[in-house]
């Protein structure tokens, strides 16, 4: 029998894929309150939580007399934006590279059938395109995060890294550091990792997990010097380089 609080943590899930997969698009209106008891099969405190805590990083807003209306396909928090103002850029890719990471081994310890079935459907809707930014890396409109990752950290059922991750890219859109930032991945190598961390978390092995996800890092949003020149996230050694390739994660 689910505890309080796992059916918490699965009704808060469940709503934040309903806007994450942009089934409830950012303007529309929610189901009423009656409507989600009846879909969630849980009582009304549990889905006034869930709706108060979604409303609470920005992705809900209730008006009274007219519903509750998605505001954010992601979290949000201007405060967190703010104190992001006070770090390089080089040390906010290097914390978003620690969120991904712990993201996919949580998803593979808390991960359920439904969120597997999500990020399937994610990664085939999004072969053959890069939502990252590779090609317009001086738009203001860069996505930096893709349904595919958004759904990986719904699996990972950790509000506080989802929250996190939003606010980190958020924070890598401001104008400050467009033109600075690019994909160094093809579409082909993104679809790759997306497939094998998808193994991975359905196989529930985070070590696996773990390594694709630096792997997939490593090759996702990336620095460029002013001479478009790529900078590494991490200096490795010829020898370090080589323990990786032999972990066949590449291949």
């Amino acid at each position: 029998m689910a505890t309080g609080s796992e059916r918490a943590r699965s009704s808060l899930s469940y709503l934040r894929r309903k806007i994450t997969t942009g089934e409830w698009a950012v303007g529309s209106r929610i189901p009423i309150e009656p409507e989600l008891v009846e879909q969630m099969g849980v009582g009304r405190s549990t889905v006034r939580e869930a709706v108060r805590s979604l409303a609470n990083m920005g992705m809900l807003e209730t008006l009274p007399g007219r519903g509750t209306f998605v505001r954010s396909a992601t979290p949000s928090s201007a405060l967190l934006n703010e104190f992001l103002n006070a770090f390089t850029l080089e040390e906010i890719l290097s914390y978003r590279r620690a969120l991904e990471i712990e993201a996919a081994q949580q998803a593979t310890i808390h991960r359920t059938e439904e969120d597997i079935q999500a990020m399937i459907v994610a990664a085939e809707e999004e072969k053959g395109c890069s939502l990252c930014p590779i090609a317009t890396a001086n738009s203001a409109t860069n996505a930096f995060e893709s349904k595919f990752h958004l759904l990986m950290f719904d699996a990972a059922k950790n509000r506080l890294l989802s929250a996190l991750y939003a606010g980190i890219n958020e924070q890598l859109r401001t104008p400050q550091h467009r033109g600075r930032l690019v994909n160094m991945a093809s579409a082909q190598e993104m679809e790759k990792y997306h497939a094998k961390l998808i193994d991975a978390i359905q196989r529930q092995d985070f070590i696996d997990a773990v390594h694709v996800m630096a792997a997939h890092v490593d090759h996702d949003v990336v620095m460029v010097s002013e001479e478009q020149q790529i900078v590494p996230t991490l200096a490795r050694s010829d020898e370090q380089q080589q323990r990786i390739d032999d972990l066949g994660i590449d291949d």
